[in-house]
């Protein structure tokens, strides 16, 4: 067929060459650690024949770091005479990442660029196209929470309400919604409270700033430190939680385990 063409068309092959453009994304999965997504091509092929895709080679950056490189065909056929989808698998551990998503700070998405060629042999040789796209890359950063102050702020018969203070920063472009937050506390590695905080509050884009969780503490269950405070020693006050983040990709579970020694104030 190819023959034919050229004989037709005076050796001039390029209306007949199918072209390959950035589709989308199509995240399959997605939190603070990793992401499943196919990036998705659109290949047009004029052709009345469809055509196997004998090699699909890709190199993939972000924020100009190289990341992934391969060769991933998968039995792709272009469809005669249209478009077809081409699906490229990528999964990513945003640790493996590291430096391209600190390089984005403040930003919600790293650009990423995706460039190779893609091909199919034929009776003639092989028939290589190459193609370069970029676009934006979701890339989600985990808050970092840091212990602050703890104040004592009820006093009762049999319990003691608290206040911990926490210093949220949110290193995404977007502000980030903080709910539902399963909360335990350790006073010097005694379980004293827990609870469940449904509106925790909302921390800034490309900010720091401070959350105050409260909970209460039963003399009974936590004699020992409450002993320690009244003496004025440091406290060694451990909060653990799970708690669901809102992000522009949608609300993403969220574990935070933090320890600090901590002066209680009233």
């Amino acid at each position: 067929m190819l023959l034919l063409l050229l004989a037709g068309c005076g050796g001039d092959l390029s209306s007949y060459i199918p072209t390959v453009t950035f589709s989308r994304f199509d995240v399959q999965a997605i939190d603070f650690e990793h992401i499943d997504t196919d990036f998705v091509f659109s290949v047009n092929n004029p052709n009345p024949i469809s055509a196997p895709l004998d090699r699909f080679q890709y190199d993939l950056t972000l924020m100009d770091v190289p990341i992934l490189t391969g060769d991933d065909p998968n039995g792709l056929t272009l469809v005669a005479d249209g478009s077809s989808d081409i699906a490229l698998p990528v999964s990513l551990n945003f640790a493996d990442v590291y430096t391209a998503i600190t390089a984005a700070t403040g930003q919600d998405n790293v650009n990423f660029g995706l460039a190779g060629d893609f091909g199919f042999d034929t009776d003639i040789g092989p028939i290589d196209i190459t193609y370069d796209q970029a676009g934006d890359f979701p890339a989600p950063r985990a808050p970092k929470f840091t212990l602050g102050k703890l104040k004592v702020t009820t006093v009762g018969t049999d319990s003691v309400g608290f206040g911990l203070d926490v210093d949220v920063s949110n290193d995404l472009g977007s502000a980030m919604p903080f709910s539902n937050m399963a909360l335990k506390i350790n006073f010097a590695g005694v379980q004293v409270g827990d609870g469940t905080i449904a509106d925790v509050g909302t921390v800034d884009g490309a900010t720091t700033q401070t959350l105050n969780l409260p909970f209460s503490v039963n003399y009974a269950e936590a004699v020992d430190a409450l002993t320690a405070l009244s003496t004025g020693q440091k406290l060694s006050v451990t909060m653990a939680a799970d708690v669901t983040v809102g992000t522009p990709f949608g609300d993403l579970p969220l574990h935070v385990d933090q320890t600090g020694k901590i002066t209680v104030t009233q």
